[in-house]
């Protein structure tokens, strides 16, 4: 077996370990990105054996991304994360006897705020935009008012099956995407309300033709097959750049809703299992957005904060007094 073979077949054995333990499909696509970058690195340098490899080897390559230009930091804290990954499951698998990640520094990032958060007036602009007079317009409204009040992600709303929904009760049941995890989150009043008369008005009649359809959303045209995480992503960019002039994706609306939910009192715990996130460290970034909106809005509001001149005030009188 030639090197190419070896380190693709090490490849397809830690991707593949990566799906057994539920991985989403991007995170795998990122990791094997990642591994192919590397591969490309080690043949330029004439390392013909991946038990050549040595921290050196592995330093020498972080430096060469970073001096490239090509690559952002984010960008290549992600690709050496792969590769610590990577030789952890190749020492695992008595493929290599020592890990030349092992002990190797990287300056932890700054987690970066979301960017371009909706306020709840924008939040409501999009929100009231379908034309709820039609089936399809029925459909973007639920599928709108899901994302906003449950923060879920394009893949888990894709996912959704009839049997995910309870609008009785008022729950939503995310099936396993990110870290193999299903979980339950709540679906507010409104956003319960709406799916219910999706479900009635609109999906009933759409499924007609395919009564063992489980998936919950569904495309207007016949024979109204499932809709996928393109035609979401589009619908959400959409009715953004109709009401706000810019498009937005899915993932904001995450953002979104937990910040609005930090901004007005939620616990940070109750936060973190919405979301799904592993670590509350990962939910802490809301509360970092909260505080942001607040000083912005305190500026703006409180009398004290705002900057008002006096009549036959300049500013330059009043920085020099």
């Amino acid at each position: 077996m030639n090197f190419s073979e070896s380190l693709e077949s090490l490849r397809q054995s830690f991707i593949e370990a990566l799906r057994v333990r539920g991985y989403s499909p991007a995170t795998l696509y990122s990791r094997n990105g990642s591994l192919d970058l590397f591969f490309r690195y080690l043949a330029a340098a004439g390392i013909d054996d991946v038990r050549e490899v040595n921290r050196e080897t592995v330093r020498a390559y972080h430096a060469w991304m970073m001096e490239s230009g090509k690559y952002k930091t984010h960008t290549v804290h992600v690709r050496i994360i792969a590769l610590r990954r990577f030789f952890e499951h190749l020492e695992k698998t008595d493929a290599v006897l020592v890990n030349p990640c092992n002990g190797l520094y990287l300056p932890k990032l700054e987690r970066r705020l979301p960017r371009r958060v909706l306020t709840q007036a924008e939040a409501r602009r999009i929100l009231d935009a379908p034309d709820t007079q039609t089936r399809k317009g029925i459909r973007d409204k639920a599928i709108l008012e899901v994302f906003y009040s449950t923060g879920i992600r394009l893949e888990e709303m894709s996912q959704l099956t009839i049997h995910d929904v309870d609008t009785r009760n008022g729950f939503l049941r995310v099936n396993k995407v990110k870290f193999a995890k299903d979980r339950v989150v709540p679906m507010g009043r409104k956003a319960g309300n709406y799916v219910r008369e999706y479900l009635q008005r609109v999906r009933f009649e759409w499924s007609k033709e395919k009564k063992d359809e489980r998936a919950l959303w569904l495309s207007p045209i016949r024979p109204h097959q499932p809709i996928k995480k393109p035609a979401i992503s589009l619908i959400v960019r959409q009715y953004a750049r109709a009401t706000l002039g810019r498009s937005i994706s899915p993932h904001v609306w995450r953002h979104t809703c937990a910040t609005h939910l930090v901004a007005n009192g939620s616990n940070i715990a109750y936060v973190q299992r919405i979301l799904g996130h592993r670590s509350i460290n990962t939910t802490q970034i809301y509360t970092r957005v909260s505080l942001t909106e607040i000083r912005r809005t305190h500026r703006l509001a409180h009398p004290r904060a705002k900057m008002t001149l006096g009549k036959g005030h300049s500013r330059a009188r009043i920085k020099n007094p």
